[in-house]
């Protein structure tokens, strides 16, 4: 019966070794594929945030909008688990809808931030990072000048509701007996990320004295920013990198009844630089702008536990009094009323210290730390290169970004997220260092000689065009195909040239095995990944391709694993 109660949580399931490697193909369209639908739904959002990041990470901007629109909503919704409160203090903290700690709310709304600036909208991208600093509570220090934890948070709410001094005032009485609502100071953010989103989203938009009172924030919360703000507030970059590196902390249970929560580090804090490298030029190093593990072990960023540890320490007391009343009206016989009374507070006892553990459920694709880099970039054929020193296995060059098109003065951002395996002096995958790019796709020129379709046996994975149909024609390929022809061939093979024909959702590329021919931005890493590498040949699976001549092809004999060309 008591499972009924205890609202099991489903397991993550996100593979943690496709994050490390910086495969994010399979596990975003997995969750997208299986997201919970029903807003009332405890996943709802737990699932978009997921798909959210990884999406971005892939390189796709535009279905990642379709996702965290959603994220910004719910969050900027009021009173979302008011139907469920008394429910959720009466049994369990899981019957509530997800939101997320306050810091990974934050994290959501800056890369709904970065997702509006990947698609050159600047006003909303700083609507959504003015959105992410909201105000914080402060419960302080100790005595030794440290940080409290949510564990002596709740030690000091339960201290006051038990130990009123004496000779208070009723008006003080209530103030200390509500310590949770009245011990706190509101706090502005010292969430540096989230300034330097609404920094840079407001000199897009002109905004330049909007934009200087946040970089002087950042240089207020972190003084080794200086030099980043000094290049920003120069104005003489067209391009932002926003890196990202590591898994952020795991959720977990600990203190009595695992009534609290606190976040472990899956992936170490330091200082590490990250260095980049434009063309042959070795450019600068950039020091971390902001660490989610320091975030999630500071007492602001986390959601209090007080209710559960209440229901722990109730639960516990009902039990022991319930046994004593169910011992004592058997003593009489068995037919007085406190044997009833006594096993119905045993009963509730027991449900409430079974409901007492806290939701571990956190967003587990979160990184653990980011990067901001701005760049001026002039030759569409540079190449970008990324490494946090220390850790070789983080190398990625990133291809085809070249400058921003589009009016003068307009600027591109890019979201990166670093391959981070678990031995750190490995090599890079060879993929994120080849530095090369062995299909053609919409945004690059590479590689230059004539090709096939890839699904012809080629190394063309562009979606069908005439203006590609009149290249083929050119080269003396496919001379008797039309746009037509060459549509019907994808059609029959059940692939989606364009996100309309996938519920405005980019599915898994093909060159992965996948059913789509959208392609990632260039400048990431989903790009990187699906280009920077020589893929298996493709298996038809219709008739009407398996039947046209395929010449053979190097593809087919893809490099291995971390072999760099």
């Amino acid at each position: 019966m008591l499972v009924c109660f205890t609202g099991c949580q489903q397991p993550m399931r996100t593979p943690t070794r496709a994050l490390r490697a910086g495969e994010y193909g399979g596990p975003r369209v997995d969750i997208h594929q299986n997201m919970q639908t029903k807003r009332s739904d405890r996943a709802y959002l737990l699932d978009r945030m997921r798909v959210g990041v990884l999406t971005l990470a892939d390189g796709y901007p535009q279905s990642a909008q379709t996702i965290f629109e959603e994220v910004y909503d719910v969050l900027r919704t009021q009173g979302i688990n008011k139907d469920k409160t008394i429910a959720s203090i009466a049994i369990n903290e899981d019957i509530k809808v997800w939101k997320g700690e306050p810091f990974e709310q934050a994290l959501a709304l800056t890369y709904y931030s970065m997702t509006q600036a990947m698609l050159g909208s600047w006003d909303n991208a700083r609507a959504a990072a003015n959105s992410s600093l909201f105000r914080l509570r402060d419960f302080g220090e100790d005595e030794d000048g440290e940080r409290i934890d949510t564990y002596e948070i709740t030690r000091r709410a339960v201290e006051y509701e038990r130990a009123i001094e004496a000779g208070d005032t009723p008006e003080e009485a209530l103030r200390r007996a509500n310590y949770l609502d009245h011990g706190y100071a509101a706090r502005e953010s010292n969430f540096t990320l989230g300034y330097l989103m609404a920094g840079i989203a407001n000199q897009q938009l002109g905004r330049a004295d909007e934009a200087d009172d946040h970089y002087l924030r950042v240089i207020e919360l972190d003084d080794r920013q200086e030099r980043l703000i000094q290049a920003l507030r120069d104005g003489r970059y067209n391009t932002v990198l926003v890196v990202s590196y590591g898994l952020g902390p795991r959720k977990e249970g600990y203190g009595p009844d695992n009534s609290l929560a606190r976040f472990n580090p899956r992936t170490p804090s330091d200082d590490g630089e990250l260095r980049v490298r434009v063309g042959h030029v070795m450019g600068r190093e950039y020091v971390p702008v902001q660490d989610v593990n320091v975030m999630a072990g500071d007492h602001m960023w986390n959601n209090l536990a007080d209710v559960r540890a209440a229901k722990s320490t109730i639960g516990t007391l009902m039990i022991y009094g319930g046994v004593i009343a169910a011992q004592y009206g058997s003593s009489r016989g068995g037919h007085d009323d406190t044997v009833y009374a006594g096993l119905g507070a045993l009963l509730l006892g027991a449900i409430l210290k079974a409901g007492a553990h806290v939701d571990t459920r956190y967003c587990d694709v979160m990184p653990q730390r980011y990067y901001v880099v701005p760049l001026h970039l002039s030759d569409p054929n540079e190449k970008i290169t990324l490494e946090i020193q220390g850790q070789p296995s983080s190398k990625m060059v990133l291809t085809g970004l070249g400058p921003p098109g589009g009016s003068q003065g307009t600027t591109q951002l890019r979201y990166i997220h670093l391959v981070s395996e678990n031995n750190p002096q490995a090599a890079a995958p060879g993929w994120a260092a080849s530095g090369r790019v062995f299909y053609k796709n919409p945004y690059t020129d590479e590689p230059a000689q004539a090709t096939l379709p890839y699904i012809l046996g080629g190394n063309d994975a562009r979606p069908p065009t005439q203006r590609m149909i009149d290249s083929y024609h050119r080269a003396g390929l496919l001379t008797d195909m039309t746009l037509a022809d060459l549509r019907e061939l994808y059609r029959a093979e059940g692939i989606d040239t364009a996100t309309e024909y996938q519920s405005g959702y980019a599915g898994k590329h093909v060159l992965e095995g996948g059913r789509s021919l959208v392609s990632p931005l260039p400048g990431t890493t989903g790009f990187v990944r699906l280009f920077g590498q020589r893929h298996p040949a493709y298996q038809p699976k219709s008739r009407e391709v398996a039947r046209i001549e395929r010449p053979e092809s190097p593809i087919d004999n893809p490099l291995p694993q971390g072999d760099t060309p």
